[in-house]
């Protein structure tokens, strides 16, 4: 049996995709960040850093979504990763441009304007948000490129670059963040979206609704 726990955020969303993409049946928890559960001692037995997303399989739990997703994809044929090591270097590159360049900027406009105006009541900071925007527009056109001659992020496949990208750029969808002037990107992001995994996601999602926090 598999179990993911996570909050309606882009890290759980990229291991929940990845397993949505492999067809595994696993038990989403949500883990109410509002209301400090990820701060409990269940939950600190999970992950020592009181994070999400944590797997729990076979009374195992893995953490981090990246090392999540690739666990689920080598328990299943390797299904969305590569046994050829050329090729798996090629996923991992992308997925760690991904990690370390767009995600950092997408959590900054998820911050800046959905958590503090809609959780804190505190003002977004603009300045922070441009920053956001610069940083993203060194790196997007890369991206684009990538899917210049290609369906997905990695070639003609799915792969797990794509799973890791798309709840980045889904943040767009609440925020200012905006990859409208990339043609390939935002074919790739349409096309995407449209999957049946991607609405099995939202269905998860969408069933344990958020609860803001304690007063």
């Amino acid at each position: 049996m598999f179990t993911i726990y996570g909050y309606n955020t882009f890290n759980p969303e990229k291991a929940m995709l990845a397993a949505e993409e492999l067809g595994i049946d696993y038990r989403y928890v949500k883990v109410e960040l509002g209301r400090q559960e990820h701060k409990s001692p269940e939950h600190l037995a999970r992950h020592p850093l009181g994070k999400v997303p944590v797997l729990e399989h076979d009374g195992n739990f893995i953490i981090e979504s990246a090392a999540i997703s690739r666990y689920l994809s080598r328990l299943h044929d390797h299904r969305l990763y590569a046994t050829d090591p050329l090729q798996a270097a090629h996923i991992d590159g992308v997925m760690d441009m991904l990690i370390c360049h767009v995600g950092p900027q997408a959590g900054t406009h998820f911050w800046q304007e959905v958590i503090r105006p809609g959780f804190f009541k505190e003002p977004t900071d603009t300045a922070m948000v441009d920053g956001a925007k610069l940083l993203l527009g060194s790196v997007l056109p890369a991206l684009d490129a990538f899917l210049s001659d290609t369906e997905f992020l990695c070639g003609d496949e799915v792969t797990l670059a794509d799973t890791t990208a798309f709840p980045y750029f889904r943040v767009q969808e609440s925020t200012s963040m905006d990859i409208s002037e990339y043609p390939h990107l935002t074919r790739w992001y349409k096309a995407f979206a449209a999957r049946p995994s991607v609405q099995r996601l939202l269905d998860k999602l969408a069933s344990q609704p958020t609860l803001l926090p304690s007063a």
